[in-house]
């Protein structure tokens, strides 16, 4: 895909975080049944901003749909339409419609191809409704005089109210001046009785230009505290300075078409004429936040692992470590101390709360529940919890996946769970939250289940289970909806019985080296346990030894290390290896049969055991050598062995070790234990 330009790579970020909020309002409207002030304010400020930006990269179909929004809030606003609930309903289903056309319009541009969506139906669809929505007559314009208004048709005559003038500059080539402008006076809006400010449209082409050379010039007249508006005009983005002070209408700073025969006597001044006015202030903004291309975070990332290999490639370098040099073992410990440092950093750029993905999810109920004809709540939980940008952006898909089969196929009707004695509206529950160096995340439902002698009829008709019905335990039984073509739907959907879904939930999991679970209880629910680690990229781990080949496995896995005497093992009756300790069981795993090599020790007070602990068991791993702790740098497996379908499970991945050597990594999640 070719490289976007610059100016459209800034529009379609900013227009998808708009659209983001948009749509975070407009559920939040149809919870409430009611389009509340500020809300009807927040969709004209973004359908007015996606309308100007849109212009301006002369992406005409796009500025023509959300010019049609534009004037259908603009009216809302001012109260000239019905505002009953069926009202309210058919206006937030249009803009949910029309969110969706932008995203997919968006959605060609970030692939380098045109704009070309028709919206003409849709605009004639809002233009209509809209007529129908109008059933009150114009209100006069003293009702609205309240209201802030830019432009030069009005005059400040509300007397006994302060008026400042602001003047702000934006850095350098920071791009659309005019729709920053408009940000500005939007978070103003609120608290200011009148506005003006040049340039007087923010729409026109030569606005940016106007900035550019001269500023942007605001008059406001607001009681607000002037500490709190000064604020507001600090926080505005790609900000380089600003000045605010309060002025008298009569004032030279005002041009003559602004000026006020009558005087306005300011709150925090004194009634006397000779008052001077306080000198304006320059204040320096601080830019808290810029965007960064992911693609650049990607190189930073991988420039830190080689950083890393490199490191330990020279400080562990066997020639150099036999010569006992104090300093350079001073030196190699604070290099290491800063490249931690470094990396913590690194990674902490990287790390982004899972909210923005909890919260699409929202949209997702929405819209399957109205579809198959239920009520469901969706309850998020630990929306802080952060993960790397890349897992967020691969667990998108699993869970949007897992959310639809939990409204489509787990939740009953309203109907049936009356007759069950539950509550008619369905409960959802996505939660996330840290365990060690991994994230767990959980989908919840209080619906019917899983039923197992289902699952088993259907598996046994597919030819996905041979063994005999009593032998298969619950968690074999529930993790078979996880198998391709497996679906327990008897009618095809438009979310569901198609049978693919489940079995690319559990793929597209595996790709970032978790892992997927479920526990389900028969007519009261199923939770989807979902693990996933931090970051794809550096792990701490231990190398261990098994014969000619070097392992890893994460430190957070290990609970103990210890020498077994082969007394202390024993047969279970299937004729596994079992190990007695502080009285529990644990099976024993020898790594050498799980990869089919040539180990140095098979007795087992020869090696030395490892107890590992998963999210769904204990077990004690049999290895020659313990060698020593390892920072590893994750490589993906070549590509090779993956066309060729090489069997490598278990495998996480390979690292460089010091000496340049090749170790693998251990998938512990995904070990086959026998």
């Amino acid at each position: 895909m070719r490289e976007l330009d610059p100016m459209l790579d800034v529009f379609i970020f900013e227009t998808q975080q708009l659209l983001e909020s948009l749509e975070e309002t407009l559920l939040q409207s149809e919870k409430e049944k009611n389009l509340a002030e500020e809300h009807i304010n927040e969709i004209f400020r973004i359908m007015h901003t996606i309308k100007g930006s849109a212009a301006m990269m002369s992406i005409d179909n796009l500025a023509k749909l959300a010019h049609a929004l534009e004037d259908m809030f603009d009216k809302i606003r001012e109260g000239k339409t019905r505002s009953d609930e069926k009202s309210v309903d058919g206006v937030i289903e249009l803009v949910l419609a029309a969110s969706d056309n932008f995203k997919s319009e968006i959605s060609k541009l970030s692939q380098g191809a045109a704009s070309d969506g028709d919206f003409g139906a849709l605009i004639a669809k809002i233009h209509n409704y809209l007529e129908v929505i109008l059933s009150k007559s114009p209100t006069d314009e003293s009702e609205n005089s309240s209201g802030s208004v830019t432009g030069d048709d009005m005059d400040f005559t509300n007397y006994g109210t302060p008026l400042y003038k602001i003047v702000i500059n934006f850095e350098d080539g920071c791009q659309m001046e005019n729709l920053r402008a408009f940000g500005v006076v939007n978070s103003l809006a609120e608290h200011c009785q009148k506005i003006i400010h040049r340039p007087a449209d923010l729409n026109e082409s030569a606005a940016s230009d106007e900035i550019i050379k001269s500023g942007f010039v605001m008059y406001i007249q607001s009681g607000e505290n002037p500490e709190i508006l000064n604020k507001l005009v600090e926080e505005s983005m790609f900000l380089q300075d600003s000045s605010f002070e309060e002025i008298v209408p009569d004032s030279d700073e005002l041009p003559p078409s602004m000026q006020v025969a009558t005087q306005i006597t300011p709150q925090n001044k004194t009634s006397d004429t000779g008052a001077e006015k306080p000198p304006t202030t320059e204040v320096p903004a601080k830019q808290n936040f810029i965007s960064v291309n992911v693609n650049k975070l990607d190189k930073l990332m991988n420039l830190m692992g080689e950083i890393v290999t490199t490191e330990s490639m020279v400080t562990k370098n066997p020639e150099v470590a036999s010569l006992h040099i104090d300093s350079f073992e001073r030196s190699s410990q604070e290099l290491r101390k800063l490249i931690n440092e470094l990396q913590d950093i690194v990674m902490s750029i990287r790390m982004l709360p899972v909210s923005n993905s909890f919260q699409k999810m929202h949209r997702i109920v929405r819209d399957v529940s109205k579809k198959v004809g239920k009520d469901v709540e969706l309850v998020l939980i630990g929306e802080e919890t952060e993960v790397d940008k890349n897992i967020i952006d691969t667990l998108s898909d699993p869970l949007m996946h897992l959310i639809r089969n939990a409204v489509d196929h787990g939740i009953e009707m309203p109907d049936v769970r009356v007759r069950n004695g539950k509550p008619a509206a369905g409960k959802l529950t996505l939660e996330a939250r840290n365990a060690g160096g991994d994230v767990i995340v959980l989908i919840s439902d209080d619906g019917q289940g899983l039923d197992r002698n289902k699952l088993i009829q259907k598996a046994t008709e597919k030819g996905l289970i041979s063994k005999p019905e009593h032998e298969i335990s619950d968690k074999e039984a529930y993790n078979l909806i996880f198998s391709p073509g497996f679906s327990t739907n008897q009618e095809v959907t438009e979310f569901s019985g198609r049978g693919v879904g489940m079995d690319v939930v559990r793929r597209n999991i595996d790709k970032v080296g978790g892992s997927i679970s479920l526990e389900s209880t028969p007519g009261q629910g199923m939770t989807v346990q979902i693990r996933i680690p931090l970051t794809l990229a550096i792990i701490d781990g231990m190398k261990l030894r098994v014969g000619k080949l070097v392992f890893i496995v994460p430190m957070l896995s290990i609970r103990e290390s210890f020498k077994p005497n082969d007394g202390d093992i024993f047969l279970d009756p299937d004729g596994s290896e079992m190990i007695m300790i502080r009285g529990e069981c644990y099976p024993v795993l020898r790594l050498y049969r799980i990869f089919d090599i040539e180990p140095d020790f098979e007795a087992l007070d020869d090696g030395i055991l490892i107890m590992i602990t998963t999210e769904t068991t204990t077990f004690c791993l049999f290895v020659d050598e313990l060698i020593g702790e390892q920072q590893a740098v994750i490589k993906p497996l070549p590509e090779y062995i993956q066309k060729h379908n090489i069997d490598m499970h278990g495998i996480g991945g390979c690292a460089v070790l010091g000496d340049g050597s090749i170790s693998l990594i251990i998938d512990i999640n995904n070990l086959v234990i026998e």
